[in-house]
């Protein structure tokens, strides 16, 4: 086999490995949101919220709709994992069954896009939560917090 007929069958092979590798070191995802990332989201955004004014009472609404949505995507980011496992298989199988890739492709966006309507609902239920005027001071303190 000369060495271009070689080149050409390894390379497909390099980069599936090498996509797979940058995937597993937390180049593409970094894995389920753990209870203690949660945690201190939740205990930073109740610090912004203290900055400005929020009351308890409006602390803990804003904390229990965020909780629930971070916990419904930390459960969409292990099946998301699962599904990677998955694709692992089909493409470093005996034979690659395009129909089961195009499916498992398919149900992720499914999955990512009802993940992405939850958040954003979350985001603006906790929003409504707060007066206009809180949410111009919170949009200030998240802005100081990103550098801007």
């Amino acid at each position: 086999m000369s060495r271009f007929k070689l080149a050409t069958l390894i390379a497909p092979l390099v980069v599936i490995g090498g996509a797979i590798a940058y995937a597993h070191t937390g180049g593409m995802h970094h894995g389920p949101m753990s209870e203690q990332s949660m945690e201190m989201h939740l205990d930073h955004m109740t610090a912004m919220l203290t900055k400005i004014g929020a009351s308890d009472a409006q602390k803990s609404q804003v904390e229990g709709i965020l909780k629930g949505a971070f916990t419904e995507l930390g459960n969409t980011q292990r099946a998301h994992h699962a599904a990677l496992g998955k694709a692992h298989e089909l493409l470093l199988g005996a034979s690659v069954d395009r129909a089961q890739m195009e499916a498992l492709r398919a149900e992720q966006i499914r999955s990512f896009d009802a993940a992405s309507k939850r958040m954003l609902t979350a985001f603006e239920d906790a929003a409504e939560v707060l007066s206009p005027e809180q949410r111009a001071a919170l949009a200030e303190e998240v802005r100081k917090h990103h550098g801007g």
